[in-house]
């Protein structure tokens, strides 16, 4: 499929160092970010794009926050309000009233050079307009066209639609096919696993990561007004909220750890991964002498 990321992007990646921006406080920690950012090809997710627009690659898996940064325009949501949104049969509630959400494309159009990956599935076409699940491929795709250097990449899901099997030191294919094929990658719980994945088919020599298991608030959903199912005029708002790791999370922690083993550490934060597994801290020196330019410009060509 156009727009897909191929087997040109298979260790595209050699030879450089990837510092991940993922969600947590420890985001917060991090000396000089900016700096850190302008000389190193920066990964961020979801609604950190807003706080860090000169990253060098956005990746994003919602549906919802999807949609959010790629329309221009207005649009709405349902909130999506429990059941299962299945293949071939579906049973589910959402709330009738709207959510209206005003299209972010600016945010990541400010960015000429910015490398986006939408994260979609190759099956239900119909979630579009609810506040849950991941988006269609070819609405992705849809996007693509209109939104330069925008790529896909699939996550799997099994006949039924349902995210199985997932990356679990307990299941072996989950180790065995870890971030081989880019249009089949391993469900993990969470937008990390995609991007971990995506970076280890570039061939990245090693990921520095902030933000990913920490405890204490989330800077990853902040102030996303159809998270808390609110409207405009409600009196509810989705602030920070204390992030509760799942249990796929945590097994795909493990599996991170096992696949990268000394190339993936952590520079601030990460205590809940370091209860899991053991992943080495980095030091700012990790962060030094990569050549950004170099990489992004391959990417653009692709």
């Amino acid at each position: 499929m156009e727009f897909c990321i191929n087997k040109n992007w298979k260790g595209v990646a050699k030879g450089h160092t990837a510092f991940c921006i993922f969600g947590g406080p420890s985001s917060n920690q991090v000396k000089d970010i900016d700096k850190i950012i302008e000389n190193n090809f920066t990964v961020t997710v979801n609604h950190n794009i807003k706080r860090f627009p000169n990253a060098s690659m956005f990746v994003t898996a919602d549906n919802p926050i999807a949609r959010e940064y790629f329309e221009d325009k207005e649009f709405f949501l349902h909130k999506f309000e429990g059941g299962k949104l299945l293949r071939n049969k579906s049973q589910f509630n959402f709330n009738s009233d709207p959510i209206w959400v005003k299209g972010k494309r600016d945010i990541i159009s400010q960015n000429p050079d910015l490398i986006k990956v939408i994260a979609c599935i190759d099956s239900v076409c119909y979630n579009t307009n609810f506040s849950c699940g991941q988006l269609y491929k070819y609405k992705g795709i849809e996007y693509a066209k209109e939104v330069k250097n925008t790529h896909i990449c699939l996550e799997r899901r099994d006949k039924n639609n349902e995210a199985y099997p997932i990356l679990s030191p307990s299941i072996p294919e989950s180790l065995t096919e870890y971030g081989k094929d880019p249009l089949n990658l391993m469900p993990g719980g969470n937008i990390a696993s995609v991007a971990l994945q995506i970076l280890y088919y570039m061939g990245f020599d090693k990921v520095v990561i902030v933000g990913y298991g920490d405890k204490g608030e989330t800077q990853g959903y902040e102030d996303v007004e159809y998270f808390a199912g609110a409207d405009k005029n409600s009196s509810v708002k989705s602030n920070n909220k204390v992030w509760s790791w799942s249990e796929p999370e945590l097994h795909a922690m493990v599996v991170h750890q096992h696949v990268w083993g000394d190339r993936i550490k952590l520079l601030h934060g990460g205590e809940v991964c370091k209860e899991y597994a053991h992943y080495k801290d980095a030091t700012y020196s990790d962060l030094e002498n990569n050549n950004k330019k170099e990489l992004i410009d391959k990417l653009i060509k692709l």
